[in-house]
């Protein structure tokens, strides 16, 4: 009996430890399971008082150094953020309260993000939102003050702003915080469920966000000239730079769960087999 419940446990950590290091398949996009850190470009517009909402839209270009066309055929991975709302601002500093932000799979047609060669900020908007809805983050908690993203250089506040970011996210099963609007069924939000990242503030996060910012390389320098200017997702993409999404991928939850039943069940059946001896 002693050899067959370690060759069952033998077994049945082999098949874990093979289903962990697989590979995981969402939507068509393949991700490395485990440790993940995604590299975007980011595009914003600017922000210069209290109050004023951040937002913008983004790509992302690569996961773990793979290349998203060699992790999914004919693909893109798209975002839009919002909700982001200055609580302080100088020169050299900025905090964020709140946040959201959805990412897009898209594929054929869908796959037409392309910020210089687009017609403009709108149809930039809506490139990056018309795929199947991904993943939907709010911002969570990284001070006392409950801000959730924070960053510093120079003029901020200003067309001329450049500086660095970093903020903290969970994910947002409803898809409605922080004015969100998307609502439920982002299909990956199971798998970066994970809070696997230790917090000051709010309990573990699932994702560790960062962010560079400047007004280098803008795709459509002309809607900035607009006084003030306008906001995205009606307006111009002032501000640009790149943005890093850290985090775990995990196989579904449920998928876990079901294995991990499996698991007492057979147990449970070796031991009433080993009372009945």
């Amino acid at each position: 009996m002693k050899k067959s419940l370690k060759a069952l446990a033998a077994g049945l950590t082999l098949v874990a430890s093979s289903y962990a290091a697989a590979d995981v398949n969402i939507g068509g996009l393949t991700i490395p399971n485990g440790p993940i850190f995604k590299v975007a470009s980011i595009y914003e517009n600017v922000v210069s008082k209290v109050g004023d909402p951040l937002a913008g839209v983004g790509e992302v270009t690569q996961i773990n150094g793979v290349l998203i066309s060699s992790l999914c055929s004919g693909c893109e991975l798209t975002y839009r953020f919002g909700g982001y709302t200055v609580s302080s601002i100088s020169a050299t500093n900025i905090s964020f309260t709140g946040g959201f932000i959805n990412f897009y799979l898209g594929f054929g047609a869908n796959n037409d993000f392309n910020p210089f060669g687009s017609s403009g900020s709108a149809a930039d908007l809506i490139a990056a939102t018309n795929g199947t809805l991904f993943l939907t983050l709010k911002g969570h908690q990284i001070d006392a003050a409950g801000n959730t993203f924070a960053g510093s250089g120079n003029d901020i506040g200003s067309p001329k702003a450049a500086g660095n970011g970093a903020g903290l996210a969970d994910v947002d099963k409803t898809g409605l915080a922080n004015g969100n609007t998307v609502g439920a069924g982002a299909i990956a939000n199971g798998n970066f469920d994970t809070n696997s990242i230790a917090a000051l503030f709010g309990g573990f996060a699932d994702i560790q966000l960062g962010s560079s910012f400047s007004n280098v390389f803008l795709p459509h320098t002309g809607e900035c000239t607009v006084t003030p200017p306008a906001t995205i997702p009606s307006g111009p993409e002032c501000l640009a730079g790149s943005a890093d999404f850290r985090g775990l991928v995990i196989p579904e939850p449920d998928s876990l769960a079901l294995m991990g039943l499996g698991i007492v069940a057979l147990g449970f059946k070796l031991r009433r087999r080993r009372a009945a001896k």
